[in-house]
């Protein structure tokens, strides 16, 4: 749901072969690339979908005013759409869906280096609940390949508490990360257009790839006393 190709940006150094490679290896069954600055056409993908099985999916990750957001049902850049109020309204013109990114990544920072005090749970979980952004989007990416586990579990419980549906995504800028969180949906994805239906009925859970290769759910890992 969430990876970054060179053809999006400075920050990654993968190729779409490189990720058709190893999302094969890995048995993942599409990816979405989701660049910063590059919007991927459908007729782009089909050049790369002849001779494997991985659906290649088109979306965008956008840089907003209250974070990043993952949008997909969108082929152009609109004018004003880095303010996440905007983005929505052009996002529901398309019939389109919205995906907080790693909505709590550096949440902790300052307290891990000792910059300012460690906060005990209810007052950082309410901090967390009092995010803009949650009420802009359709759901939340609680899991993310650059975030650190407290993080990740901080979302998912942040999710569940709103009522908000989970998603899973790598955000891999290399081979090396593909995989390592993914989103599994209860119906097979064929399109965009299946993937866009399917998130807008609930049908997904994000999950986590084990070393011995097995997808685990995560829908009940997240307890706050381990934050």
């Amino acid at each position: 749901m969430h990876v970054h190709t060179a053809r999006g940006g400075y920050d990654s150094s993968l190729t779409v072969p490189e990720l058709v490679e190893e999302a094969t290896m890995k048995g993942v069954g599409g990816v979405c690339l989701t660049e910063h600055m590059h919007f991927w056409s459908k007729s782009e993908l089909d050049g790369f979908e002849s001779d494997h099985n991985v659906l290649l999916i088109a979306g965008i990750e956008v840089e907003t005013d209250m974070g990043h957001i993952l949008a997909f049902g969108l082929d152009r850049y609109v004018s004003g759409m880095h303010r996440a109020r905007e983005l929505r309204r052009v996002v529901d013109d398309a019939g389109g869906v919205l995906v907080l990114a790693h909505p709590f990544r550096m949440f902790f920072h300052l307290e891990d280096f000792n910059a300012k005090p460690k906060r005990e749970w209810p007052e950082a979980f309410a901090d967390a609940l009092e995010l803009p952004a949650l009420d802009v989007v359709d759901a939340v990416e609680v899991l993310n390949g650059g975030c650190t586990e407290r993080e990740n579990r901080l979302a998912v419980e942040v999710a569940r508490e709103r009522g908000l549906k989970a998603t899973g995504g790598s955000d891999a800028h290399s081979s090396r990360g593909i995989g390592s969180f993914v989103t599994v949906f209860e119906q097979e994805i064929r399109s965009r257009g299946d993937l866009i239906s399917e998130l807008k009925a609930g049908r997904f859970r994000p999950a986590r790839r084990l070393r011995d290769g097995a997808v685990v759910p995560f829908d009940d890992e997240a307890h706050s006393g381990t934050l």
